[in-house]
């Protein structure tokens, strides 16, 4: 009896104990203000609520005051333990050597590495050590206009699935006046500003603007066909009007003067509050194959964090089927994993159909350049201008571009 007393006594001081222990907190700062903020929201609190031990505390902010404050904070040691920010500053602050290298936290793990979208987990490597793993995943497809093709005598049931069927679409939905000025354009192309458009032909065609190897790969022979088929579809076949910005390319095809737009999830609800009888389908292949931008924002762990244990804790829940089919359905964004699509939950989202078959080929935009931002306005951009706007030929403007984007990569 003694014996069983102590045991009994044993175990309740061990239960108190437990259930007095403190969790580990870990901070999470991350920009999302906007209209996903519930949704981040509950799925911290769900977190938390399971009570493994770990507790966040998150701190949501603007996103240009996050990036003022994080660098910073993160050299003081007063940074946060985990950071919800783009996939495009990861080599940014992976070089400056705040980041935890996470490839050594699959082992064991819950989440496994290869069932993570492709194209943001390669956004997420810097030098071949992968930082950040998926927190918000998007891509594009193509949006059209049904009543535009259906007075185009094309099918609105069965847009371009080629980009042989897109040039022979954009023939037929060019619309011009008496005096030959276009009143309505085939496609509204964004050059600058904007998500990669013009890339996405690159692409297609089997070329790249920065190779694996770290070079340029403007002088690539499917490059240089990429942007010959597309200075045709600008100069001759007045495909877009030149030199469009995103915002700009997303009015005119809002306004019913243009009758495509490759663009990503978010633009969804704006096209069809103005009125657009909206299609919307995966993006046609080029002769390499079909490709599609891979983007938004990433999850890392701080190099300085004192609880980087707890903290991926956290990343394995919010790449998890539950936390990742709760988010897609609600914020309408593609699911970070590939094995959700054929989930239950999402497929009551028609629209999440075509994001979905999107996400084994979403490729990622100059991942891991420091120097990304010059590399576009001051390369590419100008590039595209010359080349659309035929001011140059485009095998001349690519060999300029070439030797700029050249000695850019080779600065220390």
């Amino acid at each position: 009896m003694k014996r069983l007393l102590i045991v009994m006594l044993l175990a309740c001081t061990v239960l108190t104990g437990l259930a007095w222990a403190k969790p580990v907190t870990v901070t999470f700062w991350n920009g999302y203000t906007g209209p996903d903020r519930p949704a981040v929201e509950k799925l911290v609190n769900d977190f938390n609520a399971k009570n493994l031990g770990v507790a966040v505390k998150m701190e949501i902010m603007p996103w240009d005051s996050l990036y003022q404050k994080l660098l910073p904070a993160m050299i003081a040691g007063t940074g946060p333990d985990i950071i919800g920010y783009s996939v495009g500053r990861v080599a940014e602050y992976a070089q400056a050597k705040r980041l935890e290298p996470l490839d050594g936290y699959f082992s064991g793990s819950s989440l496994k590495r290869d069932v993570l979208a492709p194209g943001l987990v390669q956004g997420g490597t810097y030098k071949g050590k992968l930082y950040g793993v998926p927190m918000a995943f998007a891509c594009e497809v193509m949006y059209y206009n049904k009543a535009h093709f259906a007075e185009a005598g094309l099918d609105p049931k069965d847009p371009p699935k080629t980009y042989d069927e897109l040039k022979a679409a954009w023939a037929k939905l060019l619309k011009v006046d008496a005096a030959g000025n276009v009143v309505r354009y085939p496609q509204a192309i964004g050059v600058k500003s904007t998500v990669a458009n013009v890339p996405l032909f690159i692409w297609g065609f089997g070329g790249d603007i920065v190779t694996p190897a770290d070079k340029s790969g403007l002088a690539d022979p499917k490059t240089l066909a990429a942007l010959s088929f597309l200075q045709e579809a600008f100069v001759k076949g007045k495909v877009s009007p030149a030199g469009l910005t995103g915002q700009e390319a997303d009015n005119l095809f809002a306004a019913g003067k243009a009758s495509i737009e490759f663009n990503g999830p978010w633009a969804i609800n704006g096209f069809r509050g103005a009125g657009i009888d909206l299609g919307i389908a995966e993006l046609p292949a080029g002769p390499a194959g079909r490709v599609s931008w891979s983007g938004d924002t990433v999850l890392s762990i701080n190099s300085g964090s004192k609880a980087k244990k707890a903290a991926w804790k956290f990343l394995e829940y919010w790449n998890s089927t539950e936390a990742q089919e709760y988010w897609s359905s609600t914020v309408a964004f593609p699911p970070s994993r590939l094995d959700l699509g054929s989930s239950a939950t999402l497929s009551k989202n028609k629209d999440l159909a075509y994001f979905l078959k999107s996400v084994p080929y979403a490729k990622s935009y100059l991942p891991g350049q420091t120097k990304a931002t010059r590399i576009e306005e001051e390369i590419l951009v100008p590039m595209y201008e010359n080349v659309f706007r035929g001011l140059e030929d485009s095998a001349s403007a690519a060999k300029k571009a070439d030797a700029q984007l050249s000695s850019l990569l080779s600065e220390k």
